[in-house]
């Protein structure tokens, strides 16, 4: 123990005795370097009046103006495609078509023939019409004619039959002068009884007694109208007959209205109805076949083809581009923000990938309907440009790049965005003067990539400090 206290205490005399040498031999020790702080230099912009230009920058592509993507109405499966991309079709051309469209061509076919026969009815009624009306209205007015006479035949059973005196005394007296003939053709008859049935005298008797027999009746029959009244069956089938011309007139009186009337039960209005029927059946037999054939909208070209024989396809999923070459125009799909400042008629600079080192001019010619983020599902965002030198020729496909002037301030104070602050919503700078720097809010207007028009808290010549 007390060997190792004196082995460290001797280490300790050695390093005292070191330091001790060191020091008294002059030598010099190094300090250790700070580095000097290094100054950024801000940079300064100073306030300028001139011009303030707002521009978007789009790419485009040369594409037809009448383009369209086709698609089918249904699910299934492709049973024959009948173009290639490149073709040129008609309009009307099915393209296309899914399995089993036999069905829907009958279904269409037999719809047609509806209609035809439909259509048929309604002139046959139309030219009807005329010819059945002209008929009831001659029927009705001999239904009229034979009412009044039930009608009279049965005022006439409503009153005595004969009041004249004189007439009664006529008829009287012919019954009377009937009645003595019939008694002296029969007492000539009588006394002939003996001849024989042969005999001329006697046969001559018998007629000139049948006769007188049938003058008696017909002069009592009539005496007995004129003195008596009519029986109750007489009033009955009278009353019967009057009932059955008013039934009559009643039916000719409905033909007549009903052949002259365009009402909604008329034949006329209801063989319209039923050609609308058939009309609106072919339409959906139609719409029907529509959704397994792929048919041509307008006359043009394949640009693009996406299904094959067997290819499986889902409803209103686009499977061909067609399109009319004819006419050809520049369109871009812009940025949402970029969209809501584009309006109808905005000049822009075009440079065409076909046409290097040339310049040309365009105006907008179509907007989307609604303003919306681009690649919006179902609808169009593209932006359509035509050149204003239209002899300019345009090149299917060809890529394109535009510059679009939105909006133009002439003399107005600007600074570039870099010397511009904002702060909780409040635009702001430093401006230099003697030395000292001042906060200064501004106001801004038009603002474009490269410049800021600044509508109040500046003047031209204030120097500013950027960040």
């Amino acid at each position: 123990m007390q060997s190792t206290i004196k082995v460290c205490i001797f280490l300790l005399l050695s390093v005292l005795l070191a330091a001790c040498t060191a020091g008294g031999s002059g030598a010099k020790v190094t300090p250790t370097l700070v580095p000097t702080p290094v100054t950024v230099q801000k940079p300064a912009y100073l306030v300028q009046r001139g011009e303030v230009v707002r521009t978007a920058q789009l790419n485009g592509r040369v594409t037809p103006v009448l383009q369209q993507e086709l698609f089918f109405r249904s699910d299934g499966f492709v049973k024959e495609v009948l173009v290639k991309s490149g073709d040129t079709v008609g309009e009307g051309d099915v393209l296309a078509r899914l399995d089993e469209p036999e069905r829907y061509q009958a279904d269409v076919a037999a719809a047609e023939l509806a209609v035809a026969l439909a259509q048929l009815k309604l002139e046959q009624v139309q030219l009807e019409a005329p010819v059945r009306l002209a008929e009831a209205k001659v029927a009705l007015e001999q239904a009229r004619q034979e009412l009044e006479k039930a009608k009279k035949a049965l005022e006439v059973l409503s009153y005595p039959r004969i009041t004249d005196p004189l007439t009664l005394e006529k008829y009287r007296a012919e019954a009377a002068a009937a009645q003595k003939n019939l008694e002296n053709a029969q007492d000539h008859y009588d006394s002939l009884s003996g001849l024989p049935e042969t005999d001329p005298a006697r046969a001559d008797a018998l007629n000139t007694l049948i006769a007188a027999r049938t003058a008696y009746y017909r002069a009592a029959a009539n005496l007995n109208w004129v003195e008596g009244e009519a029986a109750p069956a007489d009033f009955e089938l009278a009353q019967l007959n009057l009932e059955l011309a008013q039934a009559t007139c009643n039916k000719a009186e409905a033909e007549v209205e009903h052949w002259g009337s365009q009402g909604p039960t008329s034949d006329t209005n209801l063989a319209r109805l039923s050609l609308a029927d058939a009309d609106a059946r072919l339409a959906l037999a139609k719409k029907a076949q529509e959704a397994v054939e792929l048919r041509a909208p307008f006359a043009g070209q394949v640009l693009s083809l996406g299904i094959a024989p067997g290819s499986s396809v889902k409803a209103f999923q686009a499977v061909l581009t067609l399109a009319d070459p004819s006419e050809l125009e520049i369109r871009a799909v812009p940025s949402a923000e970029d969209l809501n400042l584009l309006g109808i008629g905005q000049v822009a600079l075009v440079r065409l990938s076909s046409r290097q080192g040339e310049q040309l001019t365009a105006r907008i010619s179509g907007l989307p309907l609604a303003v919306s983020a681009a690649g919006s599902s179902g609808q169009d965002t593209s932006v359509h440009f035509a050149l204003e030198d239209e002899s300019v020729p345009l090149s299917l496909g060809d890529a394109a790049t535009l510059l679009v002037t939105i909006d133009t301030r002439q003399d107005v104070l600007w600074l570039p965005p870099a010397a511009i602050r904002t702060f909780q919503g409040e635009s702001f700078v430093f401006v230099e003067a003697s030395g000292v720097q001042r906060r200064v809010n501004v106001s801004l207007g038009l603002k474009s990539a490269e410049r800021v028009e600044i509508l109040s808290g500046l003047e031209e010549g204030q120097t500013v400090i950027g960040q």
